[in-house]
């Protein structure tokens, strides 16, 4: 339609000259693909140009390890790190498969690996996959460690489900928090004191690691336990990157 004696098209419906709706839309489609923050940046015509490999594949050991410790890694290259209270978090063993149980965690928890030989570059089309069967309200994040010793924690992640599924995610297209790993007074009004052997692994801000140099990558649900019915079952997970030898 034309406003009389404007001779300017307008949107139906509304006031907005329709030029003006179209430079806003290039406007903010432009400064999404500069920032990358657009979820799912896509925009791939082919493979990519150094497509990211299998850097290891994790389905624990058959040994049933109460607590989890390092011998219920198949991967015996790599080490195992537990945040929260490691004697709570355990690996059962069933005749026909074995899965993390958080179930009896009286603290926030998080399992990861790394490599003590390279970092990993979890850019371009870097993935990790996880084969989840979580209760009461669980969902299992990615948490990575980047190697200037920060930690982070992914808003998305896999839900409760009452069968065995896998998931997909492409690290670069998460949604990043940066995780409170020490039991520490953001101000002087706190009135309870911090206690230094605490890890609260709390998702604070949002951020952007570093995902050229990862050193450590696994999960959590930032939760405590809730027995059976409420607990994170991860029974296998894969990663995809590029390994980086360390300096």
């Amino acid at each position: 339609m034309t406003h009389s004696g404007v001779g300017m098209r307008t949107c139906a419906g509304c006031c907005m000259p329709w030029c003006v709706a179209v430079l806003v839309t290039a406007t903010v489609l432009s400064a999404q693909a500069q920032t990358g923050r657009g979820r799912g940046e896509g925009g791939f015509t082919g493979p990519p140009a150094e497509p990211a490999t299998l850097l290891f594949r994790e389905a624990w050991t058959s040994e049933m390890a109460q607590p989890m410790v390092q011998s219920t890694l198949s991967n015996k290259a790599l080490l195992l790190h537990i945040y929260g209270n490691a004697d709570e978090v355990r690996k059962t063993a069933h005749p026909t498969e074995d899965y993390t149980y958080t179930g009896e965690t009286t603290t926030n928890w998080a399992i990861t690996l790394s490599d003590p030989t390279h970092y990993w570059d979890l850019t371009r089309d870097a993935r990790i996959r996880l084969k989840t069967r979580n209760s009461g309200l669980r969902t299992t994040h990615v948490v990575i460690k980047t190697a200037d010793g920060k930690y982070f924690a992914s808003e998305e992640g896999s839900p409760e489900s009452s069968a065995w599924i896998e998931r997909d995610y492409i690290l670069r297209d998460l949604t990043w928090r940066t995780l409170l790993m020490t039991d520490t007074p953001t101000n002087a009004s706190n009135r309870r004191a911090p206690n230094p052997k605490r890890v609260p692994l709390i998702a604070t801000a949002r951020a952007a690691p570093d995902l050229t140099k990862v050193e450590e990558i696994g999960f959590s649900d930032l939760m405590e336990g809730g027995w059976i019915p409420a607990t994170s079952r991860i029974q296998s997970w894969e990663v995809w990157g590029k390994a980086v030898a360390r300096p």
